[in-house]
Order: C-alpha cells, then structure tokens, then sequence
C-alpha cells in the first residue's frame, strides 16, 4: 500500500477530499489530516513549516519510507514545505492553487475581506476564524523562489482556469521544479477538488498511479 496524504485548503477541512477519496483507486493508504494549527478548539498555533513536520511524521506513524502529497491552497504550501525539506520521501507531488511567494497586495486584500466575514459564516463551513485569519498571515510570509529546485518528487501542478490570482503562481512552480507538468482545469476556482472533482481525479489519480506515462512503443 502506497501511503497518500490529503491536505486541504485554507477554510476546507479534511471532508474537502470527499470526492477524491470515493474515487481512489486501489493500492493507496489515504490520510487527510488537519493541517497543524488550523483545527478548530486546539491550542495550536499554524505555521506551514509546523504544518509539514506534522505531517512528515505520518511515515513513522505508518510505517512507511515514502509518501505521495497532494495539497491545495494551505496545503499545496505545506506540501511543497515537505518536498523541499525532506525531498527522499516524497514521491509524487501534486501541487493545485499553490503560491510561490504570495502578492503583498493580493494577500492585504483577502485578509480585509475575510476579517469582515461575521465567524459564524465560517464556523458553519467548520473553521474557527481565529485560526483562519492566523493561517492566512503565516501563508502571506512565504517565499520558496529559491528552494523549488530542492524538489525531486515527480510533481504536477494544477489551477482552475478561473483561479486568476494563482495561474502565475502555477506557471513559476512548473517551470522552477525540475520535470513538473502543469495543467489548468477549464471552468474551475480556487478549490478544484471540490469546484470540479472529475476533472481533478482524472488528471491526480493517473498521475499518482504512474499510469500517465506515455507507453513505450
């Protein structure tokens, strides 16, 4: 069994993966995990190196030598943490609505818009307020411009094509991980496992399972 580790986005919880899980295919050990810090009622605080040690330790836990991550938003941060500290064991990389080192600007915008959003809008979607707005100022403080070239997973990079702010983001994590293949998904947001789940799975679980290698002839 392949141990898979699911992380979810910034206001997403484990449940996000809902889709993806009932369409895995067989021969993968899924863990969808809280991100550390961003749980709500724990006495943690998020930051996204805290974040990938926590879920680094899902090996040990596991009893594995390797894993395959896939992240989105939050998690494809987190995710790219890990593959660039501990590149040995991380075998595949799926990377969807990642950053590389976020727009000031872009970053002050989101955070004005949702410290008006009123706590219990969140709490319904199950996320603590606090805890998002706290994520949200650790996530603006990344900068991975010099450690994508640490990466050696094979990697694949998604993006809604209505995901705006992030297509850029998308193109640099392609071009600066060595082999790494991007895709954008028609029609999608900021969320592509939830805004389109069957294009996400057709494009995520042949590449997680090798099978989108093209055929030797």
């Amino acid at each position: 069994m392949r141990l898979l580790a699911l992380l979810h986005g910034l206001g997403q919880t484990p449940q996000s993966w809902q889709d993806q899980v009932t369409a895995m295919p067989a021969g993968f050990k899924a863990v969808a995990p809280w991100l550390k810090g961003t749980r709500p009622g724990r006495a943690e605080e998020f930051s996204v190196e805290g974040a990938a040690d926590d879920v680094l330790a899902l090996l040990n836990q596991h009893g594995a030598e390797q894993m395959s991550l896939v992240g989105v938003s939050l998690g494809a941060m987190v995710a790219l943490d890990a593959a660039t500290r501990a590149p040995d064991t991380v075998s595949h990389l799926v990377l969807a609505a990642g950053q590389v080192n976020p727009p000031k600007s872009v970053m002050r915008a989101q955070r004005l818009v949702f410290s008006l959003v009123p706590a219990k809008r969140l709490a319904a979607m199950g996320v603590e307020k606090k805890r998002f707005l706290q994520a949200l100022d650790q996530a603006a403080r990344i900068d991975y411009r010099s450690r994508l070239g640490q990466v050696t997973a094979k990697t694949l990079v998604l993006v809604g094509g209505n995901d705006r702010a992030n297509l850029q983001a998308a193109r640099d994590l392609a071009a600066g991980i060595a082999g790494a293949r991007l895709e954008i998904i028609p029609g999608a947001g900021h969320q592509p496992n939830v805004d389109s789940p069957e294009a996400f799975n057709a494009l995520v679980w042949p590449f997680l399972t090798d099978e989108d290698k093209p055929s030797a002839d």
